[in-house]
C-alpha cells in the first residue's frame, strides 16, 4: 500500500461540533491525525476523540454487501440489483395495501453524516412517507417546544456566547467531555482561570468540568438531587423576583405575560423549594444573585442531564426564564438566536404555536414537535391491531433498538413490521431485526458536510471531500436513495436527461436547469 505523505483536510464525526482535522492516510487507513489550524471554527483544536477517528474508519465490522433475511432469521448476501428491486417491490406492496403514510422513516444521518439525510427526502416523497422520527425526538423536542412558545417557531433555537460570557452556566452538562460548542475545553479553562468571570456547573456528579469549578476563584457548583432541577430553577427564579433583581427595563421593552409569571414566582417559598431540590438555600440565592448581577452576559447550556430527566420540558422553560428575566437574551455574552444551514427537525406542523397545523401520531395521538414522532412511543404506533398502525419502517443511520427506551419492546415492534429496511455501515442491533440491510459508505468515503451549525456569534458550514473511495460493496446513501427512487418508478432517464446535458456544459448551466425543474 502506498503512503500519502500529504495532510488532507476533513472533520471529526464523533460529536456534534465536527472539529476540522488534517489526516494522513495509508491505503484505506487513517494513520495520523491533527487539528486543522486553517479551520475557521476549531482553529486547530481537537480532543482525544478526534485523534482516534482512524479506529472508526478501519472498523472490522463494516458491512460490504446487501443482506436479506431468510425465513429462519439468518441473513444471506445478495447483489445490489436484487436488493434494490426487492426492497422497492416490498415497499410497493405496503403502499398498495396500506398507503405510504403507514411507513415510518427513522434517522437521516448521524454525527458528521448528514448529506444522506437530505438526499433521502426524494425517497421519502416517492414512498409517500408522512411521519419521521430520530434521536432528537428523545432528547431535544421538549426544548424545541419551549422555543416555539417563546419565539414563535420551534426552529428558533438559542445558543450561548460562551467565549465572551461573564457567567457561563452548564446545567446537566459536562463540556469537558461532551463539548457542545467549538473549542470547549479551551473556553471553560479560560473562564475558570479568569477572576472576573464565573464558571457555574449544576450537576449531582463531580465531573471534569466540576474539577475546574473547584479550582476557580469564583466557581459555583450546585448539586441538586436527581430530578430536583425544576425546584432548583424555580427557587433561583423566585429569588430574582422576590429580591428585585429583574432586568426591568429590558423586560418592559421585550416581554409579555410577565405579571402572571411574577405572581407565581413571588408565591414560591424559596427555602422549601431549595430543600426539595437538595441544595442549601444560601447556595441557591448566591447562584441566583450571581446570574442577576452579571453585566457581561450570562450564557446557559442545558443538556441531556435535565432534558432526559423528570420535568424535562418544564426544566427547559424555567431555564429560559432565567435568561429572560435577567435580560440575557440578544446581548453580547448572552443567549442568541443562531443562524443555521438546515432544519434539524422533520418538517411539517411543529405543534408549538407556529403557523403550521398541529399534527399528531396516527395511533396514540401524540403531538409532533418539529414534525418528529416522539421516538419512545414508536412501539405503541406499531404493536396491536389499530388499523392505522405503522406497517413498515425505513431506518437510516439510526439504531433505535439500542439507543431508545425499552429495547425489548422496541425489538418486538421491529419484528412485528411487514417490512424493515436498514441503511447503515454495520450490522447494528436494529439491523439484526431487518428484512433487508443496505451497506453504506462511511463519512470519509463520500462528499459530506456538517449540519449541526448551532454557534454564535460565528457559525460555519463545512463541506468536505471524500478521503477514500467507498469500501467495495458499499454505496453512499445518495446513490442508494437514487436507485430506489428509480426502481419505484419515481423517475427514468428521460427525466434526468436535461440535467445531464446541462452538466456537460458547465456548473452554472446545471444549476439553472436544476432549479428550473423545481
Amino acid at each position: 500500500m502506498d503512503t500519502d505523505p500529504t495532510w488532507q483536510p476533513t472533520a471529526c464525526i464523533l460529536c456534534s461540533i465536527n472539529c476540522g482535522l488534517e489526516v494522513r492516510t495509508e491505503g484505506r487507513a487513517i494513520t495520523r491525525v491533527r487539528g486543522d489550524k486553517a479551520h475557521p471554527g476549531s482553529q486547530g483544536y481537537t480532543c482525544e476523540k478526534g485523534l482516534r477517528i482512524g479506529h472508526y474508519q478501519s472498523d472490522p465490522h463494516r458491512l460490504t454487501t446487501p443482506l436479506r433475511r431468510r425465513p429462519d432469521g439468518t441473513f444471506e448476501e445478495i447483489p445490489w440489483d436484487v436488493a434494490i428491486a426487492e426492497v422497492a417491490a416490498r415497499f410497493n406492496d405496503v403502499i398498495a395495501e396500506h398507503g405510504g403514510q403507514r411507513i415510518l422513516f427513522y434517522g437521516g444521518g448521524g454525527q458528521g453524516n448528514h448529506l444522506g439525510g437530505g438526499y433521502g427526502g426524494a425517497l421519502r416523497a416517492a414512498l409517500g412517507i408522512q411521519f419521521t422520527s430520530n434521536a432528537l425526538a428523545q432528547e431535544k423536542t421538549g426544548e424545541f417546544w419551549v422555543d416555539g412558545q417563546l419565539f414563535g417557531r420551534s426552529s428558533c433555537h438559542t445558543t450561548g456566547d460562551y467565549e465572551h460570557a461573564e457567567v457561563a452556566v452548564f446545567w446537566g452538562k459536562n463540556p469537558w467531555q461532551s463539548h457542545g460548542f467549538p473549542q470547549a475545553r479551551r473556553i471553560v479553562k479560560e473562564i475558570a482561570n479568569d477572576p472576573t468571570r464565573v464558571l457555574m456547573v449544576v450537576d449531582p456528579r463531580r465531573t471534569e468540568t466540576v474539577d475546574l469549578v473547584l479550582g476557580s476563584e469564583r466557581g459555583i457548583w450546585l448539586r441538586p438531587r436527581p430530578g430536583g432541577d425544576a425546584h432548583l430553577l424555580a427557587a433561583m427564579l423566585a429569588t430574582i423576583a422576590q429580591e428585585g433583581l429583574l432586568a426591568e427595563a429590558w423586560l418592559a421593552e421585550h416581554a409579555n405575560g410577565l405579571d402572571e409569571v411574577l405572581a407565581h414566582l413571588r408565591s414560591i417559598d424559596v427555602a422549601d423549594y431549595a430543600a426539595r431540590a437538595g441544595v442549601p438555600e444560601p447556595e441557591v440565592r448566591h447562584a441566583a444573585r450571581t446570574i442577576a448581577g452579571a453585566r457581561g452576559g450570562v450564557s446557559i447550556f442545558e443538556d441531556l442531564g435535565i432534558q432526559m430527566a423528570p420535568h424535562s420540558t418544564l426544566n427547559s422553560w424555567l431555564e429560559k426564564l432565567l435568561v429572560l428575566l435577567t435580560g440575557n437574551f440578544g446581548v453580547p455574552g448572552g443567549m442568541n438566536l443562531h443562524t443555521r444551514f438546515a432544519s434539524l427537525g422533520g418538517g411539517g406542523g411543529d405543534g408549538a404555536g407556529g403557523p403550521r397545523a398541529e399534527r399528531v401520531t396516527p395511533v396514540t395521538g401524540h403531538r409532533l414537535v418539529t414534525g418528529l414522532v416522539p421516538c419512545n412511543i414508536i412501539p405503541d404506533e406499531i404493536l396491536g391491531d389499530h388499523p392505522d398502525r405503522f406497517r413498515a419502517m425505513l431506518i437510516e443511520s439510526g439504531n433505535p433498538v439500542h439507543s431508545l427506551a425499552d429495547s425489548q419492546r422496541m425489538r418486538e415492534a421491529m419484528r412485528a413490521l411487514d417490512l424493515l429496511v436498514v441503511i447503515d455501515v454495520a450490522l447494528t442491533e436494529t439491523a439484526r431485526e431487518a428484512h433487508y440491510v443496505l451497506p453504506a459508505a462511511s463519512q470519509f468515503e463520500k462528499w459530506e458536510c456538517t449540519f449541526f451549525n448551532l454557534e454564535f456569534p460565528h457559525n460555519f458550514f463545512h463541506l468536505r471531500r471524500p478521503l477514500f473511495d467507498p469500501l467495495p460493496g458499499t454505496l453512499p446513501e445518495a446513490e442508494i436513495h437514487s436507485r430506489l427512487c428509480r426502481a419505484l418508478g419515481a423517475y427514468d432517464d428521460s427525466d434526468i436527461e436535461p440535467l445531464r446535458a446541462a452538466a456537460a456544459v458547465g456548473r452554472g448551466e446545471f444549476a439553472g436547469a436544476f432549479f428550473g425543474l423545481l
